[in-house]
């Protein structure tokens, strides 16, 4: 292309083609109201790359047009032989409009013509006009409208076409390109060219030739006569061809310079559409920063002694909403020193510079005051916090982390500033952009002071939104009765802890790592010679090369040596069975047995996990830092770990694990009469299981029918093929089969209610669980079979498995309740799944019971299951010993 700085530069960019290469190249992206995002999103996204790194002058969108096109009036099989557009593409379309609209781009589309042709009727005008113009497209059929004034840009591989790369590919100029087409052929439009006759040969012909009316008048000219042959029979095919590749450069379609200028963005469209996409990266990049006028800087209060603290608390409406913003030291929650806090309410927003003996009494009046619903991000850091320096916040509460849990539960990041930008349009921390973490709070650190003010006054203004999508969703109640009573139940156990015994882990850790030495010599030993356990590459040496095991499957670097090809080769060798057994004890001892007592805090002597509301989808609670759900439960070492979580001296633990609760919730559900009436009965639902798919009475079913029973029972909770059951109980896949099927003749409201569940996540796009949680499913909406069938198993199990969460959360909240109630000492330490966890003083051991397993047990009549619950009960004096 020439360059001329007076021309103007516009770009062309062939939107359904770029719609199609977004919706294949990217996985199945989806929103949490399950519409499939992928095609918007790499649509937007090389829009946005065109507009920051070309910065064109001028920019178009062409899209085809439905209905029939010239060429198809011409050639009926004219791209007969596409299959009719995905649904999760079709879905898509409309949003892709709005974003070109919102970008405030120009876009073009006309009956009966395709976006090739209105492309290429403006490549000319606009040339012709003095402009110089970039074709966006991947197509080759566009190297014909290259002029020295026009050329073709592919963003996807950053690939520039002008003049020389097309006399490079085809080895003809640009305007000779069709020519070649209609020799070749173009099985993606079903152009037929002339068959037989490919790419190279095209060109060789065209070169020689120059068109194919010349070809054709000199065709006694070409050789060899196999090719002579096919161009004299399919000489129409050829002409047919050229004119159905030829671009009409004569559309109806009129070029507008001013008009296809590149023109700001409609900002309020384009933030309303990305956030209804969810498109988070992208609405923080394209959102305008907040005017300084928008900060809080300006009209922040600093409280410095009780009078400034008193004036600011009498200026608040009565009973408005107060938002609470903490000013943290880093570590984690249970160490976390406060540094100061903001407060914002009635559009009255202060900072407080932790000074409790200056100005807390009228704010620890301000924050017991329970007609004043306290607005928080992330409350359970923040009741931590303040425990630490003696302040309490009494409910109502309104957490926003947990409300936008709630609200996208599928999403990871529910942070306050995505939540922000999400939901009023506020970017925060623009205008404190250079301020650093503070290490103290000295009066000159305005920008950490500044930072928790402007969050407290986001948060004020959060409160309304929250509530009403909360509402509009039919969450609120699940929100009000279960989240935000359990946020403190959860703060009080991270509190209390767990005691370990870190001498005891000492000793293990230094038996395990005894153990592991010797193993290391048997492992050498049938090895025949040392080497580095740990690589998996010597590994597949001694295994494949040195022994001459049959190796599986094949990885990037070598022949794989994971869990399930070691298993699979232990039945040829006694090596593969070595090495599982040491990555299994090594990996206890650097997980558990040495990490746990680095964990321990100094100054409780106690673990601290926490337990995350936030993260699971359905529901239920995670243990991070460390992670005290994972503790192993089998095993001689695994056991052992467990053993060193152990009670206080003249304390024991008792542990309340409800039984079977997944196959109750599922008896509820279904109302199958059979499962029904197992419960109510008070019988072992595997063992009643077992007597059904074996056919066998009780006093014949073994111990191992039973354990396939119990598999199959939790293997239908979880959707598990005949492919997956076999697996799991080591039996023929047909076996497996059987018993899934026998299953469902005995119980078939169960399948019923997979189905319906299946059904209704499909017309609702969520499944939900008795208490109304939402899961959303997009995956069900996927043409990906394999997507489609994960989405069917969540659908399957979500109403379960969050059931039961929902379940757990209300014991805990109940627990809690009647043990600050009568038995204060009684202290909850930690939940596991379906099992809680209490430390209790030996005196009081018989009444805890009592009192657990009434409150746990009566979840069932307050949430009017149909099945008994039933709650197992274990003390001792260690975790293992508890564990019932």
């Amino acid at each position: 292309m020439t360059t001329d700085s007076s021309r103007k530069t516009l770009y062309l960019i062939d939107g359904s083609a770029y719609i199609y290469r977004a919706f294949f190249a990217l996985p199945a992206l989806n929103n949490s109201k399950g519409l499939q995002t992928n095609a918007v999103y790499g649509f937007m996204t090389t829009l946005l790359k065109i507009l920051r790194e070309r910065k064109p002058d001028g920019i178009v969108v062409a899209f085809d047009e439905r209905g029939p096109t010239l060429r198809q009036q011409e050639f009926k099989e004219y791209k007969a032989q596409r299959p009719p557009m995905p649904d999760g593409m079709s879905a898509q379309i409309p949003y892709i409009h709005r974003v070109v609209a919102a970008l405030n781009i120009p876009a073009v589309k006309q009956a009966g013509y395709e976006a090739d042709d209105l492309i290429g009727t403006l490549a000319q005008k606009a040339e012709h006009a003095g402009d110089d113009v970039v074709i966006v497209t991947g197509d080759k059929d566009m190297l014909q409208l290259i002029t020295p004034h026009v050329r073709i840009y592919d963003p996807v591989k950053d690939k520039w076409s002008g003049e020389p790369e097309c006399v490079e590919k085809f080895g003809v100029e640009p305007a000779r390109v069709i020519e070649i087409m209609g020799l070749m052929g173009d099985a993606s439009d079903n152009i037929p060219g002339v068959k037989g006759i490919g790419e190279k040969t095209a060109i060789k012909l065209i070169a020689q030739f120059g068109t194919i009316d010349e070809l054709l008048r000199r065709v006694e000219e070409v050789t060899p006569p196999r090719i002579k042959a096919m161009l004299i029979e399919q000489a129409d095919n050829a002409r047919l061809s050229r004119k159905l590749a030829t671009i009409d450069v004569n559309s109806p379609v009129e070029f507008d310079a001013e008009a296809f200028r590149v023109k700001p963005p409609h900002q309020d469209q384009l933030t309303d559409l990305l956030r209804e996409l969810e498109f988070t990266a992208l609405l923080k990049t394209l959102q305008p920063a907040a005017k300084p006028a928008e900060t809080p800087a300006a009209a922040l209060t600093i409280i410095q002694d009780e009078p400034s603290a008193e004036r600011f608390v009498a200026k608040l409406p009565a009973g408005s909403p107060l938002a609470v913003q903490c000013l943290l030291s880093g570590g984690s929650s249970i160490r976390a020193d406060v540094l100061g806090f903001a407060l914002s309410s009635g559009g009255q927003t202060a900072f407080f510079p932790l000074d409790v003996h200056t100005y807390m009494r009228p704010i620890t009046t301000l924050l017991q005051d329970q007609s004043r619903t306290k607005v928080v991000h992330d409350l359970k850091a923040t009741l931590l916090a303040f425990h630490r320096i003696g302040v309490t916040i009494a409910g109502p509460y309104l957490d926003t982390m947990v409300a936008d849990y709630l609200l996208n539960p599928n999403r990871r990041d529910h942070s306050l500033a995505t939540i922000a930008l999400e939901a009023v349009g506020h970017r925060l921390g623009e205008s404190h952009s250079e301020a650093k973490a503070p290490q103290s709070l000295f009066d000159e650190d305005t920008g950490s002071r500044d930072e928790a003010a402007e969050q407290a006054m986001v948060l004020a203004q959060l409160a309304p939104v929250m509530l009403e999508r909360l509402t509009a969703q039919g969450s609120l109640k699940l929100f009000h009765d279960i989240e935000m009573p359990l946020v403190p139940v959860l703060a009080e156990i991270e509190r209390n802890g767990f005691l370990l015994d870190v001498e005891g882990l000492t000793v293990l850790s230094k038996e395990l790592e005894h153990e592991l030495d010797k193993m290391m010599g048997t492992i050498a030993g049938l090895a025949g010679g040392e080497f580095n356990i740990n690589s998996p590459k010597q590994l597949a040496v001694v295994l494949f090369e040195k022994l001459g095991l049959k190796p599986g499957r094949k990885t990037k670097t070598g022949y794989s040596t994971d869990e399930d090809t070691l298993t699979q080769l232990a039945t040829q060798h006694d090596l593969p069975a070595q090495i599982l057994t040491y990555r299994s004890l090594s990996k206890l001892k650097s997980t558990y047995v040495d990490a746990l007592p680095e964990l321990v805090n100094p100054d409780t002597k106690r673990l601290h996990t926490s337990l995350n509301q936030t993260v699971a989808a359905t529901g239920r609670l995670s243990s991070t830092d460390p992670n005290l759900q994972n503790i192993p439960v089998k095993g001689d070492y695994g056991l052992r770990i467990r053993e060193a979580f152990i009670a206080p001296k003249a304390h024991t633990l008792l542990c309340a694990d409800y039984s079977q609760i997944e196959p109750r919730i599922l008896a509820h559900l279904s109302q199958d009469p059979r499962l029904l009436q197992v419960f109510e009965k008070g019988e072992d639902i595997h063992m009643a299981t077992a007597m059904d798919i074996f056919h066998l009475p009780a006093s014949q079913i073994t111990r191992e029918m039973r354990r396939a029973a119990k598999s199959v029972v939790f293997g239908i909770v979880y959707g598990i093929s005949p492919f997956g059951l076999s697996q799991n109980i080591g039996v023929p896949q047909a076996e497996a089969k059987k018993y899934i099927e026998t299953y469902f003749e005995k119980y078939a409201g169960v399948r019923a209610l997979m189905d319906r569940n299946i059904a209704e996540g499909k017309e609702k796009g969520f499944t939900t669980t008795i208490l109304g949680r939402r899961r959303p499913i997009p995956e069900l909406q996927s043409g990906d079979p394999v997507q489609r069938g994960f989405g069917e198993r969540m659908a399957v199990n979500s109403p379960i498995q969050g059931s039961a969460a929902d379940l757990i959360k209300v014991a805990m909240i109940n627990v809690s309740k009647a043990l600050h109630h009568e038995m204060p000492h009684t202290k909850m330490i930690l939940q596991v799944h379906d099992e809680l966890i209490f430390e209790v003083p030996e005196k009081e051991l018989d009444e805890a019971k009592r009192l657990v397993k009434h409150e746990m047990e009566g979840v069932g009549k307050q949430l009017h299951l149909s099945v008994p619950l039933k709650v197992d009960l274990g003390t001792g004096h260690n975790w293992r010993a508890a564990h019932p």
